[in-house]
């Protein structure tokens, strides 16, 4: 079914959110613009998710409409007035900014755990909704690209240095910012960006069957996990360890490792809750 003001929330114009069998899909939906992100696309994203995980949704698809995922800012939308002072142009943009650092916590943090299925060019911004996910398809076909610093004068954003870095490493991550050059999507693969290349005509048949197995899965086990993987780089292997146990205590013994166990010893698939 599609999900969108059948209750209180508004009609999505930049997005569409469809809910089947507990899969929730975003498609990034703007086409025309391949799925340039304008003011609407930032506030209905994190809309979407909150209304998919109370919807019931398990797992979080998240992919592009057309031949796009998302071509980073819309630059030919319609422009506000820039303010008149050089203070009050830095003010505006920095509380601007706000629907950027929601739109990627939403995203990072979802409470189900999210696939992206990159079906053509992520550039500038749609880079970081691209490898957002906790796991990540990418089309043979898609590219990636940040176009921030040579093509605009800015520091890329939506948490693309972030992640990048963590993946991909510094030397890479700063040659492709400065440069712009495309990444292809062979070279992401072997950067360790996504997870898999898939043909174009498999690419969301494939995302949805991880979906599947994601959403039939243990949700807390999913979710300490991202949180571990997360941590990794950051902690040193003492202070992570105490996070594993902190995290792995509440979940031996509990109902989803028992029915883990029963279905180990009865030779079949867990059913969990």
């Amino acid at each position: 079914m599609t999900i969108d003001a059948s209750s209180n929330p508004p009609i999505f114009s930049a997005i569409t959110l469809t809910l089947e069998d507990r899969i929730a899909t975003i498609t990034l939906n703007r086409p025309d613009t391949l799925n340039a992100l304008n003011a609407e696309m930032f506030l209905e994203i994190p809309r979407a998710i909150d209304q998919a995980v109370a919807a019931g949704a398990g797992a979080l698809l998240i992919t592009g409409a057309g031949r796009g995922f998302c071509s980073g800012a819309d630059l030919v939308g319609p422009r506000f007035a820039s303010p008149p002072s050089e203070a009050q142009r830095e003010n505006a943009n920095r509380a601007s900014f706000e629907k950027v650092i929601a739109l990627v916590r939403a995203l990072n943090e979802a409470p189900v755990p999210v696939v992206c299925a990159i079906n053509g060019v992520a550039a500038g911004g749609g880079v970081g909704i691209a490898l957002a996910g906790d796991v990540v398809l990418m089309s043979t076909e898609a590219k990636f690209v940040l176009t921030f610093v040579p093509k605009l004068g800015l520091v890329p954003d939506v948490g693309a240095t972030w992640l990048m870095t963590r993946l991909a490493g510094r030397a890479r991550v700063m040659a492709a910012s400065l440069l712009g050059d495309a990444i292809s999507a062979q070279d992401a693969e072997r950067w360790g960006l996504v997870w898999k290349l898939v043909e174009p005509a498999q690419l969301l048949e494939q995302a949805r069957a991880v979906c599947r197995r994601l959403a039939d899965g243990p949700r807390r086990a999913v979710l300490d996990t991202r949180r571990l993987v997360d941590a990794a780089p950051q902690m040193p292997l003492a202070a992570h360890m105490v996070l594993e146990r902190d995290l792995q205590a509440p979940l031996i013994g509990g109902p989803d490792f028992n029915e883990g166990v029963a279905a180990f010893r009865e030779k079949r698939a867990p059913r969990f809750r």
